[in-house]
């Protein structure tokens, strides 16, 4: 038995994955692998603080070397969390409640759009600064000043061999205020947030934006229409296209709408209309930088599974859809999405996907796609059984440059305790 003071958190995640049909450029075929995510949570609660350690081992397995693996899929044996918080209350009034966080720590802010610490990604985000919340009944202020950690390998990121995570030298900070209109249904959030990489490269090289936005929500309840907007702005300044050449303007934009309607039925079905635009580059050889940079937010569950998948993300997209949530019982829930993806710039090609095609191939519709996913939670959700699948239809796009269907499975167990 543990003392009162201090609690213990482990989950175990494996997940085996397939993809056939290679839509990267330079890879062909297919690809399967294994995924394997610990992490061990130990908090100790004082008078007046509490102290936070998480130790996370990320490792892949069963890859080959054609296999696209980097910071996203491994990271060894390293340290996620280290922190001490200190929670307050009464600063203004009786009702205040809030925390200052000093250390390592990972974050979820907002949609988790711009900011999140990633679920179904085998690695997570992690931030080191400070970062402090305040809350007053239906308001709440958040803010944080942090240094993004990057995670490393020893050698090459197949090989699983670790080496100590570090504090880049790179600045990310934000805020964000969030209430509760007068409705009582819906809620308002704004916020802004910087971002200043360095890369440690030439200062021409060097990436400063500002993220201004707004959202709002109303979240879903059985018998009621349920709605999210979301908006944001984005404006800096972008590595040069040369040594030689100044930095450039930084100017994007990101839109989503979702509405939808929860109806009173068995299996409480939930449908509900998406659409979500991030701008691309016009000309990538101009001086003027447009494509969107999603920060440390997450493409799920707007833009399907990352692992081997990570077709789609927020950058030069535009993507309408349609989303039906079931729950067939209450410890299993499920959905079904249709998306049909296109470029929203032709000239930047399919960045997401790690490369760049040729411009102006007078075509930007992708393909449609196709996901499923099931999850049965067991055992007081100790145990979640998770299982989905993926078929990309390919389009005019993909059919320009040799790329056909493919299709993703992934079966993955979560064990907590």
């Amino acid at each position: 038995m543990l003392p009162d003071w201090l609690s213990l958190e482990f989950e175990q995640q494996t997940r085996m994955q397939h993809l056939d049909g290679q839509f990267r450029a330079g890879l062909n075929g297919s690809d399967k692998g294994l995924e394997w995510r610990n992490t061990l949570k130990a908090e100790a609660k004082f008078e007046g603080f509490s102290v936070t350690a998480e130790i996370a081992d990320m490792r892949t397995y069963f890859e080959d070397n054609g296999t696209p693996l980097d910071s996203t899929t491994n990271n060894p044996f390293d340290i996620l969390q280290a922190n001490v918080t200190i929670p307050f209350s009464g600063l203004f009034s009786d009702q205040d409640r809030g925390f200052v966080k000093i250390g390592r720590f990972t974050m979820d802010q907002g949609s988790r759009r711009f900011v999140a610490r990633n679920r179904f990604r085998n690695t997570i985000n992690s931030f080191g600064g400070v970062q402090a919340r305040l809350e007053n009944r239906n308001t709440s202020i958040d803010l944080f000043y942090t240094r993004p950690t990057s995670r490393r390998v020893s050698g090459d990121w197949i090989d699983n061999d670790p080496r100590l995570d570090k504090q880049s030298s790179d600045i990310f900070w934000g805020g964000f205020f969030t209430t509760q209109l007068p409705t009582q249904v819906d809620s308002l959030q704004v916020y802004l947030l910087g971002a200043d990489e360095r890369r440690d490269q030439p200062a021409n090289q060097g990436f400063g934006v500002l993220s201004t936005g707004i959202r709002l929500f109303r979240n879903p309840s059985p018998g009621h229409w349920h709605y999210e907007t979301e908006a944001l702005y984005q404006f800096g300044d972008a590595p040069a296209l040369d040594a030689d050449s100044a930095q450039r303007d930084h100017k994007a934009h990101y839109f989503h709408l979702s509405l939808g309607y929860s109806f009173e039925a068995i299996w409480q079905p939930r449908l509900s209309f998406t659409y979500h635009y991030g701008s691309g580059d016009k000309d990538p050889l101009d001086d003027e930088s447009n494509d969107l940079d999603h920060l440390f937010g997450v493409p799920r569950p707007d833009f399907g599974p990352t692992g081997l998948f990570r077709a789609f993300q927020r950058v030069n997209t535009s993507s309408p859809g349609l989303m039906l949530n079931l729950q067939p019982a209450k410890n299993v829930d499920a959905y079904i999405r249709w998306q049909r993806p296109s470029l929203a710039e032709q000239a930047q090609g399919w960045s997401t996907t790690r490369y760049r095609h040729p411009g102006n191939l007078d075509e930007d519709f992708l393909g449609d796609q196709l996901e499923t996913r099931v999850r049965w939670h067991l055992f007081s959700n100790k145990l979640t059984i998770d299982g989905g699948y993926v078929w990309i239809n390919a389009g005019p796009y993909m059919d320009l440059v040799n790329k056909g269907d493919s299709h993703y499975v992934y079966l993955q167990t979560i064990v907590r305790w």
